[in-house]
């Protein structure tokens, strides 16, 4: 795509070029904010002004047009978060992001063909959002390319890129005004140093200095000379001494078509891996299974996966902030109506329940939602692009994450909200300080993991939970399906022997899926608000991968459940083959094989996340501090086989708990081990008895009574009203908010054929 570069004039930016350049995309303009005239930086959250005298030169080596504008706003949203949360996410008037909104429609005068916008960053998550924002005001892609990589890496990657940066401006422990104007070769190794020392940050992110790029070979046209300049110190100090340089004399020396041509046939840009080791691993267990299977015969289904959905009337479940409305769907008659039309009748009739249970607009608490999970009866390019418009209706800045699968006849639409109105003041500890809603919406094309791909953000964290939108298996840098699961080698020995193997990651793409489904879960985990990673120096790359045989999604919090969502049941034991070899430890897991998945995917996988952090509550409610402490969950297994009384059922259960609070996930299943034509007294009792010994299991005590939200998955040919006694007797009175997800099949870790699932989420 034709695009326009964001230029600070920094490394950062001018080496994410070289990326848009290896992603085939095309630059046709430099964009740029500065201070008004005379001011050599001004205190911007967002710009890097410093150095803006030189820009112009930048433009010229790149041989673009290059588009100004001077800063007239102020950093007014200061928060992670920018616009409003109501449909349409408008900006805030008067702050300095409205000026890139302002200078962006100027350059799409000049070139309505541009559908991008290259930024450079790295780790800030304020400069991403806020240029995220714009973009999608104009409907452009961002393109950020540096996003979440490992500093450690990337500054040795801009290295061998030979790419020619000074120090212009220095901040930061250990660095002073002797070292402006030193080329970031020079300083590698100090950089390194005081990274190893301090905890500093080698490519700059936490402000420690900032740079100017004299030459990028391969994209610059010409090279950078400084003829004069002046060192201007802002903070005197022996330790972290404020200073930048003053560029008053400068030229761009123009490359030959010789040296063009010499750079062009040596360029390399460094690229990340496109599977950290850990998940290089899970992609040849998969193959594994894949050239090693013995034929499968799928069991004999009774009718299609009938949607008994609208059998069962939307419910809601209130726990102290928390409200839960589940199985919300539209009547029998409107089916028939366009996807579109259910759609937006599905959120009119949710937000007329949420207006019964809340005080706040119904709009404002369905927008700043934690999850949604939106059923629909086929999932084509066409249908899903109606769905997301009409979707997108409902929500603007930082949407809730979301899960999105194709099953049953009609819409269906499940959603868990946090309130903080509800929390009563006697209930200190249902609310605490650190609840407040933060989202991870990422909207650029980066290495990192996908962007979203409709109105949802990739996590939402409300402490201690966050939820994880479906992650499917998508090229991150083209958010396309891999078409096989062929990628360079080097390969294990035995895969490199092995033809069947080779055949099976060259004609199937399900082993490549499955490993990007696992590795961009574990990316957002470790990036979400309150990952135990947020904040170090970066998210992925040679010297922060994941090893092999690691617990991966852990490393930035608890997965407490975890769901996979496939459109073939061939593809079940393989993917599984693939997934327990990474699961370490356990988690409560449920597998369903249901119509479609977006894009086509073969796999999507759904988490809902611990942070860990669990308070030590006062039960007198005396204490106003509130005390945290870091824990583990512990995870139980069991079940109940048949009995005299009970015979017809076997049922098996996984939890995961953080002992002694409430907070918990569980899967239970059960499967019926008579015919259908069994009399209605004999399943009776028998999910009478089967009630009481699942009530006297201890590790399932916490869902008796603080169940907030199930979904029950149910495959065909059993009738959904067979189980509902069950969790009538269960919960009684304390009823979680239930959605029915029609399956064709259900499958536990170990086990496929369950004729019912069910999940539980406690808080």
């Amino acid at each position: 795509m034709k695009y326009v570069a964001l230029l600070s004039g920094g490394k950062d930016s001018c080496f994410n070029l070289l990326h848009c350049l290896k992603n085939g995309h095309q630059l046709v303009a430099a964009a740029s904010l500065s201070p008004e005239s005379g001011k050599d930086e001004i205190d911007s959250y967002l710009y890097q002004t410093v150095g803006q005298d030189g820009i112009a030169l930048i433009a010229d080596a790149l041989r673009v047009p290059l588009y100004r504008r001077v800063i007239c706003g102020h950093p007014l949203e200061q928060g992670p978060e920018y616009g409003t949360a109501s449909p349409g996410g408008a900006g805030t008037p008067g702050d300095e992001t409205e000026d890139l909104y302002l200078l962006l429609q100027t350059i799409l005068e000049h070139h309505p063909d541009v559908q991008g916008v290259a930024v450079g960053a790295i780790l800030s998550n304020y400069q991403r959002v806020r240029v995220e924002h714009v973009c999608r005001r104009f409907s452009l892609t961002p393109l950020a390319y540096l996003w979440q990589r490992n500093q450690v890496a990337l500054l040795s990657e801009m290295l061998s890129a030979h790419i020619n940066a000074i120090l212009i401006k220095v901040a930061g422990a250990g660095l002073t005004p002797s070292h402006l104007g030193l080329s970031l070769y020079a300083m590698h190794p100090k950089l390194l140093r005081l990274h190893a020392m301090y905890g500093t940050h080698p490519c700059g992110e936490g402000g420690e200095y900032e740079s100017f790029t004299l030459d990028c070979p391969g994209i610059f046209k010409g090279k950078i000379v400084l003829q004069d300049t002046e060192k201007v110190s802002s903070i005197e100090g022996d330790v972290a001494p404020v200073a930048y340089l003053r560029i008053k004399g400068a030229e761009v020396v123009h490359k030959s078509e010789e040296d063009l041509s010499a750079e062009a046939n040596h360029a390399d840009v460094p690229v990340p891996p496109l599977l950290e080791p850990c998940f290089q691993h899970v992609r040849i267990q998969v193959a594994r299974s894949l050239g090693f299977s013995l034929p499968y015969t799928l069991p004999t289904r009774i009718g299609p996966a009938v949607s008994q959905s609208m059998s069962l009337p939307p419910s809601v479940r209130i726990l102290g902030p928390w409200i839960a409305v589940g199985n919300v769907h539209t009547s029998s008659e409107n089916a028939l109506h366009s996807i579109a039309e259910q759609v937006t009748q599905c959120f009119y009739i949710l937000k007329d329940i949420l207006a019964k249970h809340v005080t706040s607009s119904p709009s404002e608490v369905l927008a700043k939602s934690a999850m949604i999970t939106l059923l629909l009866p086929t999932l084509d390019s066409s249908t899903f692009s109606a769905a997301n418009t009409a979707y997108s209706a409902f929500f603007g800045t930082s949407p809730p994450a979301r899960a999105c699968i194709a099953t049953g006849e009609s819409v269906i639409l499940e959603c868990v909200a946090w309130v903080p109105e509800r929390s009563s003041e006697n209930s200190k500890a249902d609310l605490r300080e650190s609840q407040t809603r933060r989202s991870l919406h990422v909207q650029s094309l980066s290495y990192w993991a996908p962007a979203n791909i409709g109105p949802y953000s990739q996590a939402v964290s409300i402490s201690p939970w966050t939820f994880i939108s479906g992650q499917i298996g998508l090229l991150p840098a083209s958010l396309t399906l891999p078409a096989s699961s062929d990628i360079p080698p080097p390969y294990p020995p035995d895969v490199e022997r092995d033809p069947e193997i080779h055949s099976c990651l060259k004609t199937s793409s399900l082993a490549l899926e499955t490993a990007l489904v696992l590795q961009h879960t574990s990316r957002v985990i470790r990036a979400a608000p309150i990952s135990s990673r947020n904040g170090d120096e970066g998210g992925f790359g040679e010297c922060d991968s994941v090893g092999e045989g690691t617990n991966v999604d852990s490393q930035g919090g608890h997965v407490q459940l975890a769901l996979y969502y496939l459109v073939d049941a061939h593809d079940l034991n393989h993917a599984r083959a693939g997934i327990t070899a990474a699961e370490n430890p356990p988690t409560p897991t449920l597998y369903a094989v249901v119509t479609s998945l977006p894009r086509g995917a073969r796999l999507e996988k759904v988490v809902v996340v611990h942070s860990g952090r669990c308070t030590l509550s006062d039960p007198d409610h005396t204490n106003d501090g509130t005390e945290f402490v870091e824990r583990t969950p512990e995870f139980f297994q069991g079940d109940l086989p048949p009995t005299s009384l009970d015979g017809q059922l076997e049922l098996y259960w996984e939890v995961s708990h953080f002992a002694p609070s409430s907070e918990a996930c569980a899967v239970l299943f059960i499967r019926c081990l008579v015919g259908e034509a069994s009399s209605s007294t004999a399943t009776a009792n028998a999910m009478e008895d089967a009630t009481k010994r699942l009530r006297s299991v201890s590790a399932l005590s916490p869902f008796l009574t603080r169940t907030l939200v199930s979904k029950i998955f149910v495959r065909p040919g059993i009738e959904l009203d067979k189980f509902l006694p069950l969790l009538n007797a269960l919960f009684g009175d304390e009823m979680p908010a239930l959605t029915v997800v029609p399956s064709q099949t259900v499958a536990s870790r170990h086990e496929t054929e369950w004729d019912c699932g069910i999940t539980l989420m406690a808080v």
